[in-house]
Protein backbone atom coordinates (compact mmCIF):
# COMPACT_ATOMS: atom_id res chain seq x y z
CA UNK A 1 0.00 0.00 0.00
CA UNK A 2 2.21 2.70 -1.05
CA UNK A 3 -0.69 5.38 -0.01
CA UNK A 4 -0.98 9.01 -1.16
CA UNK A 5 0.47 10.08 2.07
CA UNK A 6 1.93 13.17 3.35
CA UNK A 7 0.10 14.04 6.30
CA UNK A 8 0.77 17.31 8.05
CA UNK A 9 2.31 18.40 5.07
CA UNK A 10 1.49 21.81 4.08
CA UNK A 11 0.97 22.82 0.28
CA UNK A 12 4.24 24.09 0.37
CA UNK A 13 5.76 21.27 1.26
CA UNK A 14 3.74 19.54 -1.28
CA UNK A 15 4.63 21.92 -3.93
CA UNK A 16 8.31 21.78 -3.08
CA UNK A 17 7.96 18.12 -3.31
CA UNK A 18 6.39 18.38 -6.48
CA UNK A 19 9.57 20.73 -7.86
CA UNK A 20 12.37 18.16 -6.61
CA UNK A 21 9.88 15.14 -8.33
CA UNK A 22 10.01 16.83 -11.68
CA UNK A 23 13.94 17.45 -11.29
CA UNK A 24 14.49 14.56 -10.48
CA UNK A 25 12.75 12.96 -13.44
CA UNK A 26 14.41 15.08 -15.32
CA UNK A 27 17.69 14.31 -14.28
CA UNK A 28 17.30 10.63 -14.35
CA UNK A 29 14.79 9.78 -16.80
CA UNK A 30 12.72 8.34 -14.17
CA UNK A 31 9.05 7.63 -14.82
CA UNK A 32 6.40 8.51 -12.39
CA UNK A 33 3.86 5.90 -11.52
CA UNK A 34 0.35 5.56 -13.12
CA UNK A 35 -2.29 4.98 -11.44
CA UNK A 36 -5.45 5.74 -13.79
CA UNK A 37 -7.34 8.82 -14.58
CA UNK A 38 -7.64 10.47 -11.06
CA UNK A 39 -9.40 13.76 -12.23
CA UNK A 40 -12.23 11.32 -13.49
CA UNK A 41 -15.18 13.26 -11.98
CA UNK A 42 -17.36 10.19 -11.96
CA UNK A 43 -15.11 8.66 -8.95
CA UNK A 44 -16.82 8.83 -5.90
CA UNK A 45 -13.85 8.75 -3.10
CA UNK A 46 -13.55 7.65 0.03
CA UNK A 47 -11.83 10.61 1.72
CA UNK A 48 -11.41 12.99 -1.25
CA UNK A 49 -9.50 13.06 -4.20
CA UNK A 50 -5.62 11.86 -3.06
CA UNK A 51 -2.59 13.21 -4.01
CA UNK A 52 0.93 10.77 -5.02
CA UNK A 53 3.52 13.72 -4.70
CA UNK A 54 5.01 12.72 -1.76
CA UNK A 55 5.13 9.15 -1.86
CA UNK A 56 6.12 9.24 -5.81
CA UNK A 57 9.20 11.33 -4.96
CA UNK A 58 9.89 8.57 -2.15
CA UNK A 59 9.42 6.29 -4.02
CA UNK A 60 11.85 7.81 -6.99
CA UNK A 61 14.35 8.44 -4.48
CA UNK A 62 14.63 4.89 -2.90
CA UNK A 63 13.85 2.47 -5.58
CA UNK A 64 16.38 -0.07 -6.75
CA UNK A 65 14.92 -0.62 -10.38
CA UNK A 66 14.32 1.32 -12.90
CA UNK A 67 11.84 -0.99 -15.54
CA UNK A 68 12.14 0.59 -19.13
CA UNK A 69 8.87 1.28 -20.98
CA UNK A 70 7.40 -0.87 -22.18
CA UNK A 71 8.57 -3.75 -20.18
CA UNK A 72 6.57 -6.59 -18.17
CA UNK A 73 7.60 -5.26 -14.69
CA UNK A 74 6.85 -1.55 -15.68
CA UNK A 75 3.11 -2.98 -16.46
CA UNK A 76 2.87 -5.52 -13.26
CA UNK A 77 3.98 -1.97 -11.60
CA UNK A 78 1.78 0.32 -12.70
CA UNK A 79 -1.37 -2.10 -12.39
CA UNK A 80 -0.53 -2.90 -8.89
CA UNK A 81 -0.27 0.75 -8.34
CA UNK A 82 -3.89 1.68 -9.92
CA UNK A 83 -5.23 -1.35 -7.87
CA UNK A 84 -4.17 -0.05 -4.88
CA UNK A 85 -5.47 3.58 -5.93
CA UNK A 86 -8.53 2.09 -6.12
CA UNK A 87 -8.91 -0.57 -3.11
CA UNK A 88 -7.32 2.12 -0.48
CA UNK A 89 -9.64 5.24 -2.15
CA UNK A 90 -12.25 3.87 -4.28
CA UNK A 91 -15.92 4.62 -2.20
CA UNK A 92 -17.76 1.76 -4.69
CA UNK A 93 -16.65 -1.28 -5.76
CA UNK A 94 -18.42 -1.35 -9.12
CA UNK A 95 -16.34 1.51 -9.80
CA UNK A 96 -12.73 -0.47 -9.40
CA UNK A 97 -11.33 -1.36 -13.20
CA UNK A 98 -8.65 -4.05 -12.29
CA UNK A 99 -10.79 -6.28 -10.92
CA UNK A 100 -13.69 -8.99 -11.71
CA UNK A 101 -15.91 -8.38 -8.63
CA UNK A 102 -18.02 -11.61 -8.98
CA UNK A 103 -14.42 -13.68 -8.45
CA UNK A 104 -11.89 -11.67 -6.77
CA UNK A 105 -10.83 -12.77 -3.58
CA UNK A 106 -7.56 -12.30 -2.20
CA UNK A 107 -5.14 -14.28 0.59
CA UNK A 108 -2.03 -13.99 2.76
CA UNK A 109 0.62 -16.35 3.39
CA UNK A 110 -1.93 -19.12 2.73
CA UNK A 111 -4.57 -17.81 5.04
CA UNK A 112 -8.08 -16.50 5.47
CA UNK A 113 -9.42 -15.77 1.97
CA UNK A 114 -11.73 -12.78 1.34
CA UNK A 115 -14.02 -11.87 -0.90
CA UNK A 116 -14.05 -8.41 -3.05
CA UNK A 117 -16.62 -6.71 -0.37
CA UNK A 118 -14.82 -8.49 3.11
CA UNK A 119 -11.66 -7.34 1.47
CA UNK A 120 -12.98 -3.73 0.61
CA UNK A 121 -14.49 -3.56 4.41
CA UNK A 122 -11.29 -4.37 6.64
CA UNK A 123 -9.05 -3.01 4.36
CA UNK A 124 -5.56 -4.36 2.75
CA UNK A 125 -3.70 -4.04 5.94
CA UNK A 126 -5.54 -6.19 7.85
CA UNK A 127 -6.51 -8.54 5.46
CA UNK A 128 -2.84 -8.81 4.34
CA UNK A 129 -2.06 -9.14 8.46
CA UNK A 130 -5.17 -11.20 9.65
CA UNK A 131 -3.06 -13.70 10.24
CA UNK A 132 -0.28 -12.35 12.35
CA UNK A 133 0.57 -12.82 15.84
CA UNK A 134 -1.86 -11.28 17.48
CA UNK A 135 0.54 -9.54 20.28
CA UNK A 136 2.35 -7.96 17.04
CA UNK A 137 -0.73 -6.96 15.39
CA UNK A 138 -4.59 -7.78 16.04
CA UNK A 139 -6.24 -7.31 13.00
CA UNK A 140 -9.63 -8.41 14.20
CA UNK A 141 -9.93 -5.35 16.41
CA UNK A 142 -8.86 -2.93 13.66
CA UNK A 143 -11.17 -1.43 11.01
CA UNK A 144 -10.37 0.36 7.55
CA UNK A 145 -9.72 3.73 9.23
CA UNK A 146 -8.04 2.56 12.10
CA UNK A 147 -5.18 0.61 10.51
CA UNK A 148 -4.57 3.48 7.99
CA UNK A 149 -4.12 5.95 10.35
CA UNK A 150 -1.56 3.31 12.38
CA UNK A 151 0.67 2.80 9.54
CA UNK A 152 0.16 6.66 7.95
CA UNK A 153 1.15 7.86 10.93
CA UNK A 154 4.15 5.70 11.08
CA UNK A 155 5.28 7.10 7.73
CA UNK A 156 4.00 10.17 6.67
CA UNK A 157 5.43 11.04 3.67
CA UNK A 158 4.30 7.69 2.25
CA UNK A 159 5.16 3.97 2.26
CA UNK A 160 6.32 3.54 -1.43
CA UNK A 161 6.34 0.43 -3.21
CA UNK A 162 8.23 -1.40 -6.36
CA UNK A 163 7.86 -4.58 -7.99
CA UNK A 164 11.84 -6.38 -8.01
CA UNK A 165 11.44 -8.88 -10.90
CA UNK A 166 8.49 -10.75 -12.84
CA UNK A 167 8.91 -14.40 -13.33
CA UNK A 168 5.58 -15.14 -15.41
CA UNK A 169 2.89 -12.83 -17.60
CA UNK A 170 -0.96 -12.73 -17.83
CA UNK A 171 -3.11 -14.37 -16.89
CA UNK A 172 -0.98 -15.87 -14.12
CA UNK A 173 1.66 -13.29 -13.32
CA UNK A 174 3.94 -14.12 -10.47
CA UNK A 175 6.39 -11.55 -9.38
CA UNK A 176 8.73 -10.61 -6.02
CA UNK A 177 8.21 -7.00 -4.74
CA UNK A 178 10.10 -4.52 -2.30
CA UNK A 179 8.01 -1.91 0.45
CA UNK A 180 10.10 0.78 2.81
CA UNK A 181 9.84 4.12 4.15
CA UNK A 182 11.35 5.90 6.36
CA UNK A 183 10.04 5.88 10.08
CA UNK A 184 10.09 9.60 10.92
CA UNK A 185 6.40 9.16 12.43
CA UNK A 186 5.06 7.39 15.37
CA UNK A 187 3.02 3.39 15.76
CA UNK A 188 1.27 2.26 19.08
CA UNK A 189 2.77 5.21 20.63
CA UNK A 190 6.53 4.35 19.40
CA UNK A 191 8.71 7.58 17.56
CA UNK A 192 10.65 6.37 14.65
CA UNK A 193 14.04 7.89 14.55
CA UNK A 194 14.53 7.74 10.74
CA UNK A 195 15.51 4.32 10.31
CA UNK A 196 14.71 2.77 6.92
CA UNK A 197 11.82 -0.09 7.44
CA UNK A 198 11.83 -2.61 4.50
CA UNK A 199 10.33 -5.30 3.47
CA UNK A 200 9.74 -8.00 0.66
CA UNK A 201 7.69 -10.42 -0.59
CA UNK A 202 5.99 -12.59 -3.51
CA UNK A 203 2.24 -12.49 -5.17
CA UNK A 204 0.69 -14.16 -7.71
CA UNK A 205 -2.07 -12.24 -9.49
CA UNK A 206 -4.50 -14.13 -11.63
CA UNK A 207 -6.37 -12.71 -14.57
CA UNK A 208 -9.73 -13.42 -16.54
CA UNK A 209 -9.46 -12.67 -20.17
CA UNK A 210 -10.74 -9.31 -19.85
CA UNK A 211 -7.48 -8.97 -17.83
CA UNK A 212 -9.44 -7.98 -14.42
CA UNK A 213 -7.97 -9.42 -11.23
CA UNK A 214 -9.38 -12.78 -10.21
CA UNK A 215 -7.03 -13.21 -7.23
CA UNK A 216 -4.17 -12.40 -5.56
CA UNK A 217 -1.69 -14.50 -3.72
CA UNK A 218 0.52 -12.69 -1.06
CA UNK A 219 3.62 -14.32 0.40
CA UNK A 220 5.56 -12.39 3.03
CA UNK A 221 6.91 -12.45 6.44
CA UNK A 222 5.44 -9.51 8.43
CA UNK A 223 6.61 -10.43 11.88
CA UNK A 224 10.11 -8.45 11.02
CA UNK A 225 8.06 -5.59 9.79
CA UNK A 226 5.75 -4.92 12.67
CA UNK A 227 8.74 -5.68 15.39
CA UNK A 228 10.74 -3.16 13.78
CA UNK A 229 8.06 -0.54 14.37
CA UNK A 230 7.44 -1.93 18.08
CA UNK A 231 11.55 -1.69 18.62
CA UNK A 232 11.51 -5.19 19.16
CA UNK A 233 14.51 -6.59 16.95
CA UNK A 234 18.09 -5.97 17.67
CA UNK A 235 18.36 -5.94 13.65
CA UNK A 236 17.61 -1.82 13.84
CA UNK A 237 19.54 0.38 15.30
CA UNK A 238 18.38 2.22 18.59
CA UNK A 239 18.20 5.89 18.68
CA UNK A 240 20.90 5.79 21.04
CA UNK A 241 22.93 4.22 17.89
CA UNK A 242 22.47 6.65 15.21
CA UNK A 243 23.00 5.76 11.58
CA UNK A 244 23.13 7.66 8.33
CA UNK A 245 22.97 4.54 6.32
CA UNK A 246 20.90 1.07 7.06
CA UNK A 247 20.86 -2.02 5.45
CA UNK A 248 18.07 -3.93 4.44
CA UNK A 249 17.56 -6.61 7.05
CA UNK A 250 14.34 -8.56 5.16
CA UNK A 251 15.81 -12.08 3.76
CA UNK A 252 13.83 -11.56 1.00
CA UNK A 253 14.85 -8.01 -0.12
CA UNK A 254 17.97 -7.30 -2.25
CA UNK A 255 20.99 -6.17 -0.64
CA UNK A 256 20.37 -2.45 -0.97
CA UNK A 257 21.60 0.58 1.57
CA UNK A 258 19.16 3.61 1.89
CA UNK A 259 20.92 6.72 2.73
CA UNK A 260 18.44 8.59 5.49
Amino acid sequence: MSGSWGIGCLASDVTKARQELEKLKKDTGYLEPERGNLDDPNIEWKYGKPDYTMVNLEYMKGKTKNHLTGSLELMVENFVKRWETESAHFKELDQWSTINRAKYHVQANGGKVFNAEESDGVGSYNWLMWDCKKELYDAEKQDFESSLRQFRGAFPKGFPWEVLEVSSGPPTIAFTWRHWAQFTGQYMGRQGNGQLIEMCGSAVVELDKNNKIVSIQIDYKPEEFLKALLGETSNYPRESEPSTEMESVCPMCPNVKSVV
